[in-house]
């Protein structure tokens, strides 16, 4: 049973107003009854009404969440999903705004990041970092000003951020070295294909892969093809790489596509004779085609909806709750996708 203003007040003997203004913070009542309330109110384990506070105070908190381009089919599906869900805590006063930056083919991510803390428009940014590093000064000097900053999907560990919704990349990548294993027990020669730039998720993907290999004593070679991000913007640089490494990834046993080509590389390898196990990220209309052709053997996921939703509660918990000390990051579980399910991902992908 939710207890309310109407029963603390019972209990005290007290008018419900009263009760009602000390539960709301407003001025008038004395500091021996504000007391008295706060105390039964924490016996009876009372929560306050979120909505009725925005409505007491009626303060708009403005928030932004900071994303970037490409992927697109990534970052605009979870653009959506913000999106949708922040109607649902409209009426408690947060006013969700989604912006979107370029990262490729040069990263404009922490110019933009300085400037919208520098305008100081908003009560809180929450930010899919690019890259962790570069971030860490700008977050705390956001901090300072009492902006507060969450990170969505990729982290700023090293930053005075207060909490991140996403995935665990050496997690993702570690996971990705157990499913080759998995679907070819023999595989010795295994290429990791992977962004040049060293940026967090990146390096925690790549080793956390080579790190399963080598915790279980599996004898494998791991060959890497690096590949720059404006491949992402530019087809044709796709089908060079895969032409200047064709013969290498021919022979390959498995292939790792630890960034976000495998919609890109499939079509080329629907060519060729010999098809080694593919394993990779995400999930979109080219991915389940490739699926249904028997080009990918498996995805690893992570989930909008989760990330999404629970970035949004917890800036709620940290804007209407009086207990946001504890708010803690949460890691949204990697989902495997294979052919057999990879049907009930499409209308996330959509």
């Amino acid at each position: 049973m939710r207890v309310t203003a109407k029963m603390i007040a019972e209990e005290l003997g007290l008018s419900i107003a009263t009760v009602d203004r000390v539960l709301n913070n407003r001025k008038g009542v004395s500091i021996k009854t504000v007391e008295k309330v706060k105390s039964k109110a924490q016996e009876l384990g009372y929560k306050p009404n979120r909505a009725a506070k925005f409505l007491a105070t009626q303060k708009v908190t403005n928030i932004a969440f900071i994303l970037p381009v490409f992927p697109n089919y990534f970052w605009d599906l979870l653009d959506h999903e913000i999106k949708e869900g922040a109607a649902l805590y409209s009426e408690f006063g947060l006013r969700v705004e989604v912006l979107r930056v370029h990262t490729v083919p040069e990263n404009q991510q922490v110019e933009y990041v300085q400037k919208i803390v520098n305008i100081g428009e908003y009560d809180a940014i929450v930010i899919a970092a690019h890259d962790s590093k570069p971030l860490e000064t700008i977050i705390e000097q956001a901090m300072k000003k009492n902006i507060a900053v969450f990170t969505i999907n990729t982290d700023v560990p090293n930053s005075k951020r207060i909490a991140y919704v996403g995935s665990d990349y050496y997690d993702a990548g570690f996971l990705a070295g157990e499913l080759i294993h998995l679907f070819e027990k023999q595989s010795q020669e295994i290429i990791i294909i992977r962004e040049q730039e060293d940026t967090f998720q990146m390096v925690n993907k790549e080793k956390g892969f080579k790190d399963y290999f080598c915790k279980t004593n599996k004898d494998v070679q791991i060959r890497e093809i690096k590949y720059d991000t404006i491949a992402y913007i530019k087809e044709g640089m796709v089908e060079q790489l895969i032409k200047d490494h064709s013969e290498l990834l021919q022979k390959a046993d498995a292939v790792y596509i630890a960034g976000g080509l495998l919609d890109k590389v499939t079509h080329y390898i629907e060519k060729w004779g010999n098809r080694p196990i593919l394993i990779g990220h995400d999930m979109n209309e080219s991915i389940y085609h490739a699926f249904e052709q028997d080009l990918i053997t498996a995805s690893i996921c992570q989930d909008p909806v989760a990330q999404s939703a629970f970035t949004l509660k917890k800036l709620t918990q940290y804007f209407l709750d009086e207990d946001n000390n504890s708010i803690e990051s949460y890691i949204v579980k990697p989902e495997i996708v294979t052919k057999a399910n990879a049907k009930y991902y499409m209308n996330r992908a959509k």
